[in-house]
């Protein structure tokens, strides 16, 4: 019996390490950041906008209407993928240059992507920014981003964070995804490249030149196409700087099973993605190239959720290095939290949001079944419902 106990301290200790290692650079990088230097001399840089969309005839007029706001001379791309209502027409009216990519053999978001780069890179592009069909940028991502590349970033990310509209701001469930989000896809990439690493990539309001694209093709189709893309990234010496002062928003997905689906396929995809990769991450950084032990620890982070259940489950075993190992990831999640809760504009209610956390939980947990089979299928690019928000 003593044996089994600490074997299942060990591996639980094993399971958890990722995550609270990822954390801990986080919060480092966002306390102490690192200055890094950058090229004196700017590069030209000529820009195109691509926004691969499937059945997104409700939003995508909105998220062409904010890419013109941000700037009005900057094509904007879209790639109608498989769609099955007006996301062409809708497009199209909002003043973008659409193109259909109509074959049921070109699976996932990735071959929309594909079709972009190569569109654009026709017209005499030389790099590409990637904004999802449902979402809004900020008014600088544009300059921003063009800015970063003409000093020399291979490939750029930046702050990717769901948009809670007013008339839910009170609702904590909302809130908590959003906070959860923002942890996922602002604290811990600024942390990140705060310690020297590659920010990593979001899927929504990241870029990459020609050059990186000519040096590491686009070829990930998976669910979670962008996490497979920067771990090439990484293993071939590249890296993905962070763009901090501009963003993309998308709107908080509706609870329920469609969110419950769509949850437990980013979930498995990360899963699947983490095993195929692991062997090449390992052998990269065997070769010297020390970035690729973030994207590792990225690669087997569990959710947080999961995370802080290891905790108190680490608490019911009679092992004692376990239980102070368990207070110190306690200690590192809450840091998290609160840094999080820190680059909102309403602490006060995202602190509140917290109480919806057990339920979240508990969520999180209903939904790990689906999560481990959908780790073993080849998703499909599928929709969740969503609507703009209203005020």
């Amino acid at each position: 019996m003593h044996w089994a106990i600490s074997g299942l301290a060990i591996a639980m200790a094993l399971i958890a390490a990722p995550l609270f290692l990822d954390l801990a650079i986080a919060i480092a990088g966002n306390i102490c950041p690192a200055r890094r230097r950058r090229a004196a001399a700017k590069r030209p840089i000529r820009l195109a906008a691509i926004v691969p969309a499937h059945n997104e005839e409700a939003m995508i007029a909105r998220t062409v209407a904010s890419l013109h706001a941000a700037d009005a001379l900057t094509p904007v791309l879209v790639v109608a993928h498989n769609c099955t209502d007006g996301t062409a027409n809708q497009a199209a009216a909002a003043g973008a240059e659409v193109f259909e990519l109509n074959d049921p053999a070109a699976h996932g978001k990735g071959a929309a992507l594909r079709m972009g780069f190569a569109l654009a890179a026709e017209m005499g592009f030389d790099a590409f920014l990637v904004v999802d069909a449902d979402s809004v940028v900020s008014s600088n991502l544009i300059a921003a981003t063009q800015a970063a590349m003409e000093l020399g970033a291979q490939a750029t990310q930046c702050r990717y964070e769901l948009e809670v509209p007013p008339a839910n701001s009170r609702n904590a469930a909302a809130r908590l995804r959003a906070l959860a989000c923002r942890g996922m896809n602002v604290f811990r990439p600024a942390g990140r490249v705060g310690l020297g690493f590659s920010a990593g990539l979001f899927g929504n309001g990241f870029a990459l030149t020609q050059e990186t694209l000519n040096r590491v093709p686009f070829s990930a189709d998976s669910i979670v196409e962008d996490l497979e893309y920067h771990m090439s990234l990484v293993s071939g010496g590249l890296r993905v700087d962070w763009v901090e002062d501009a963003f993309v928003r998308a709107p908080v997905g509706p609870p329920g099973m469609a969110q419950a689906v769509q949850d437990s396929r980013w979930a498995g995809g990360r899963l699947g993605v983490a095993r195929r990769w692991t062997g090449r991450l390992v052998a990269a950084i065997l070769r010297g190239r020390w970035r690729a032990i973030a994207s590792l620890c990225e690669a087997w982070s569990l959710p947080l959720s999961y995370g802080l259940a290891l905790l108190l489950l680490a608490a019911l075993l009679p092992v004692p290095w376990l239980h102070a190992a368990a207070w110190g990831c306690a200690g590192i999640a809450a840091l998290y939290i609160i840094g999080t809760i820190f680059l909102g504009d309403d602490p006060l209610r995202d602190f509140a949001a917290l109480v919806a956390a057990p339920a979240h939980l508990g969520w999180k947990a209903a939904i790990l079944p689906l999560v481990l089979r959908q780790s073993r299928r080849r998703a499909e690019w599928a929709r969740t419902r969503r609507e703009a928000p209203r005020p």
